[in-house]
C-alpha cells in the first residue's frame, strides 16, 4: 500500500495531470458533458431543483451531497440576496451553503431593471455634452481644409472632384449634398446672375442664388483672376457656414455674427426688416436674452411697449432688456435720417452678445441631460423609450430633444439619419455577436450606441454586460473583507475591516466602468483587489503577466492560465466576461450560470471525485486534498476549529492531544497559534509543507491502516450534526463555534 506521503505528493505534483485523469474517466465524463450541455436551459430555480442530473451534479460539486433530498432548504440558499447579510444563506454557519448560492444566479432581482443603468446613462449624457465641443471641432478643420483648398481651384470641375469643399459650400446654404448633382451645381456656378433668362435665373433657387454670388466662375468654368474667389466672398461661404451648419453658435460663429451684425445694422429701417433677417434677429435675441422661438411678431410687440407700464407685453414676458437699445417708432419704423442704432449702441449690442450668445445653448444642454437622466431610470423597453417630451407626464420638458436623438448624438451620428425603426433594429441587435446586425454594419458608431443600452432581442431590458456578475462582485468583496482581517483584534481589527469596506466600495463603485482588460490593469486599484480576494498578493503579480493570463484561451489545454505557472489566474479570468482580445462579450454570460462559475463547479466535480477515490484507499491523502482546497479560505482559528476535517489536519500534523477539543474555544485558538500562523495557509508553499508534514505524521500515526478520516469528512462542517462532528471536535465546541458564527 502506498503511504499517505507518497499518495499526497503524486496526486499534487501536477495537478493539471491528475484531474484530467479523474476527468477522463467515463462515468464522470458522461456526468460532466451533460451538466455543461444543459444548464444554460435553465431559466429558473424550479428548472434547476427539478433536473435531478443537474443538480446532484452541483450539489456534489460543491460538497453538499448529503443535502440533495433537501429541496426546500437548498431553494432557499439559491434565491438568497448574498449581497444583504441576513439573508438566509448569509445567516447559515457553514460556508458551503454561500458558496454554492454565489454560483448561481438565482439570488440576483429579478425587478424590472431599466435600459440603462446609472453608469450607461452618465456616460451617454457626458458623450452628449462633448458632442458640442467635437461638433465645434469639425466645423473649424472644415473651415480651415476650405480656407487653404478652396484658393488652389483653378476651374469649376476641380471645386466639385473635391467633396469636401463641395460640400462645404453647399451645406453653408443649407443644399443637402445628397441630392445637389454636379451637373446641375456647374450650370449654377457658371451661369450670369446679371441675364435674367441665366439657368441660375431660371432654375436656382435663393439659396443656390446666394451660394454662385460667392464664385467669379466664367461661362466654360475657368477662373478669370488667381482664385475662384475674392477675400470677401471667400470670407462670406465660411461666415454662412459657421452660422448654418454647427447646431449651435460656436466661438468662431459668434465672431463671424458680430462682423454680420456690424456690417448689416446700419441698413435697417424697421422692425420688420430686423426680424426678416433671421441671422440678425437671432443676434439680437442671443444680446438680449431673448426666447431663442421668440416669433417676428412677438419682437415687435415688445418694441412696442411701454418699460413703464407692469401690464405692457415686454414687461409680462420678461423682455425689457432690449427696450431702449433700438430707435424704432411706435409703428416700428426708423425715424427719417436716423439709424436703428446709435455707434454706442451698437457696441453695447455686440458686447452684450459676445457675453450672452453661449448660455442658452448651455442652459439648453443642461435642462436635456437632467431629462435624460430622470426619464432614463424609469423605461424598461423600447415602446416607452421612443415615447416623447410632449407626450409624458412632464409639461416642462416638452422643447428638448428627445431621448433617441440624444443618444444618436451622442455617438456621433445624425439623429436626422435615423429613424426609430432603425434606431430599434440596432439596440436590438446584439453588439457581442460577429453575426447580428448591428456588427453586420461594420460602424463602430452603431456597435457602441447598442452597447450603451441594455435592450434584448424584443426590446426588453436585460441584465448589463459588466466586466463581473453581481454574484461575483459579492463574492470578491466578501473574500477580500475576510481576507483583510485574517489573525487580527482590537484596533488592528477594526482599522482592517475600516479599510477594506472602504476598499470594497471603491471597487464595487468602479468595477462597472470598466470596458476592456486594459481599462482594468490600468486601475490598480481594482487589479489589487481583485488579486488579493482571489488570496495572490499583488506585489508577486506583473501587468505583462495578467496581460498574459486574460490573452489566454481557457478551451486550450496549452494556453497559459491552464499551465502550472498561470493556473492561479485561471478562476480570475473566468469569472470576467471578457473574450480573449480583451473586449467585453457576453459569450460567458448565463441565465442560471456564468461560464466561469460553470467552469468552477465543474473543476469542484473533479477534486470531490478525486478526493473520494483516493480516499478510498488511503484517507489520509483525502485529508489533505481537502485541506489544500480549502485552506484559502481559513481567515481565522475559529474556521479551523469549526471544520472537523481541518481541524484533524492540524492537531495530526502537530501531535496535539486529543484533548484539547474538550477545551473552551478561545483556549484552542491560543493553543493553535503557537504552532503556526493562518495567514500561512494564503501562501500554496507553505500549505504544501505543512501538508508535506501532515502526511507523514499520518502514516506515523496510523501505521496499522485504521483511519477516521472518511467519517470526519463526511461530517466536516460545522453545521454537521452531533453524531458527525464528534470524529474531531466536542459537540460543545461546534455550538460554541456556530454561536459565534451567527453573531
Amino acid at each position: 500500500m502506498v503511504s499517505t506521503y507518497l499518495g499526497y505528493t503524486n496526486a499534487t505534483k501536477d495537478m493539471t495531470t491528475t484531474l484530467n485523469r479523474v476527468a477522463s474517466q467515463s462515468d464522470i465524463k458522461r456526468q460532466q458533458a451533460y451538466y455543461d450541455a444543459n444548464i444554460g436551459s435553465v431559466k429558473t430555480v424550479d428548472d434547476f431543483l427539478n433536473n435531478y442530473q443537474i443538480y446532484s451534479y452541483a450539489m456534489t460539486a460543491y460538497g453538499l451531497g448529503d443535502m440533495i433530498d433537501s429541496k426546500a432548504m437548498m431553494k432557499e440558499v439559491l434565491t438568497s440576496d448574498l449581497s444583504d447579510p441576513n439573508s438566509f444563506a448569509n445567516k447559515l454557519s457553514d460556508p458551503r451553503y454561500r458558496e454554492f448560492a454565489a454560483a448561481f444566479n438565482f439570488g440576483v432581482s429579478t425587478a424590472a431593471k431599466p435600459v440603462q443603468d446609472t453608469e450607461q446613462a452618465s456616460t451617454l449624457t457626458d458623450l452628449y455634452t462633448q458632442s458640442f465641443s467635437t461638433e465645434e471641432t469639425d466645423a473649424a478643420t472644415a473651415t480651415s481644409y476650405y480656407d487653404t483648398q478652396v484658393d488652389k481651384v483653378k476651374n469649376v470641375d476641380q471645386l466639385l472632384a473635391d467633396p469636401q469643399l463641395k460640400d462645404y459650400v453647399l451645406k453653408a446654404y443649407g443644399i443637402d449634398p445628397t441630392y445637389a448633382s454636379d451637373s446641375y451645381l456647374k450650370s449654377v456656378l457658371t451661369s450670369d446672375p446679371n441675364d435674367p433668362n441665366s439657368f441660375l435665373n431660371k432654375n436656382g433657387t435663393d439659396a443656390y442664388k446666394a451660394l454662385a454670388a460667392q464664385f467669379s466662375f466664367n461661362s466654360d468654368g475657368t477662373i478669370s483672376g488667381a482664385t475662384a474667389q475674392t477675400a470677401a466672398q471667400k470670407a462670406a461661404v465660411e461666415s454662412q457656414y459657421n452660422y448654418a451648419v454647427p447646431s449651435f453658435t460656436t466661438a468662431v460663429g459668434a465672431k463671424d455674427n458680430t462682423q454680420y451684425y456690424q456690417s448689416k445694422i446700419g441698413s435697417i429701417t424697421s422692425v420688420s426688416q430686423l426680424t426678416s433677417d433671421t441671422r440678425l434677429f437671432d443676434y439680437v435675441k442671443g444680446a438680449y436674452g431673448l426666447d431663442p422661438k421668440m416669433s417676428a411678431l412677438a419682437f415687435s410687440e415688445v418694441m412696442a411697449s411701454d418699460p413703464n407700464d407692469p401690464t405692457s407685453f415686454a414687461v409680462s414676458i420678461g423682455a425689457t432688456a432690449v427696450l431702449g437699445k433700438f430707435n424704432f417708432n411706435a409703428d416700428g419704423s426708423v425715424p427719417s435720417g436716423e439709424s436703428a442704432q446709435t455707434a454706442a449702441e451698437v457696441t453695447a449690442t455686440t458686447k452684450n452678445y459676445t457675453a450672452n450668445y453661449d448660455s442658452a445653448h448651455q442652459t439648453d444642454i443642461t435642462t436635456a441631460v437632467k431629462n435624460y437622466t430622470t426619464r432614463i431610470a424609469g423605461i424598461t423597453n423600447i415602446k416607452d423609450f421612443f415615447v416623447s417630451n410632449a407626450s409624458d407626464k412632464n409639461l416642462l420638458n416638452d422643447d428638448d430633444p428627445e431621448l433617441y436623438q440624444m443618444a444618436l448624438q451622442a455617438y456621433g451620428i445624425d439623429p436626422t439619419q435615423v429613424s426609430q425603426s432603425e434606431f430599434t433594429k440596432i439596440v436590438e441587435s446584439d453588439p457581442y455577436d460577429p453575426k447580428s446586425f448591428v456588427s453586420s454594419l461594420k460602424d463602430p458608431r452603431y456597435t457602441d450606441l447598442a452597447k450603451a443600452f441594455d435592450f434584448d432581442s424584443s426590446g426588453k431590458a436585460q441584465a448589463p454586460v459588466q466586466p463581473l456578475s453581481q454574484t461575483t462582485i459579492n463574492n470578491y468583496v466578501s473574500e477580500y473583507e475576510g481576507l483583510a482581517t485574517i489573525d487580527l483584534s482590537g484596533p488592528d481589527l477594526t482599522k482592517a475591516e475600516t479599510d477594506s469596506k472602504n476598499d470594497a466600495t471603491y471597487f464595487a463603485q468602479n468595477i462597472s466602468k470598466v470596458t476592456t482588460v486594459s481599462d482594468f490593469l490600468k486601475d490598480s486599484k481594482l487589479v489589487d483587489f481583485v488579486l488579493t480576494a482571489n488570496g495572490i498578493d499583488p506585489k508577486s503579480v506583473t501587468t505583462d503577466t495578467l496581460k498574459k493570463a486574460f490573452a489566454s484561451d481557457p478551451t486550450k489545454s496549452n494556453s497559459f492560465i491552464n499551465t502550472p505557472d498561470g493556473a492561479q489566474f485561471k478562476d480570475i479570468v473566468d469569472s470576467f466576461n471578457f473574450d480573449t482580445k480583451g473586449n467585453l462579450t457576453n459569450a460567458k454570460i448565463g441565465t442560471a450560470q456564468d461560464q466561469g462559475n460553470q467552469i468552477q463547479t465543474d473543476n469542484l466535480y473533479l477534486h470531490q471525485n478525486l478526493e473520494e477515490q483516493d480516499g478510498e484507499t488511503d484517507e489520509g491523502v483525502r485529508l489533505a486534498l481537502y485541506f489544500q482546497r480549502n485552506a484559502s479560505k481559513v481567515h481565522n482559528m475559529y474556521d479551523i476549529m469549526g471544520d472537523t476535517a481541518l481541524y484533524q489536519v492540524i492537531t495530526t500534523t502537530f501531535s496535539l492531544p486529543s484533548g484539547l477539543s474538550s477545551e473552551d474555544t478561545d483556549t484552542q485558538a491560543k493553543v493553535l497559534a503557537k504552532y503556526f500562523d493562518v495567514k500561512d495557509l494564503q501562501d500554496p508553499t507553505k500549505v504544501d509543507t505543512l501538508l508535506k508534514r501532515f502526511s507523514a505524521m499520518y502514516d506515523l500515526q496510523n501505521s496499522n491502516g485504521s483511519s477516521p478520516a472518511l467519517s470526519i469528512l463526511q461530517g466536516s462542517s460545522s453545521s454537521s450534526s452531533s453524531s458527525g462532528a464528534g470524529a474531531g471536535v466536542s459537540s460543545d465546541t461546534l455550538l460554541s463555534i456556530a454561536q459565534l458564527s451567527s453573531r
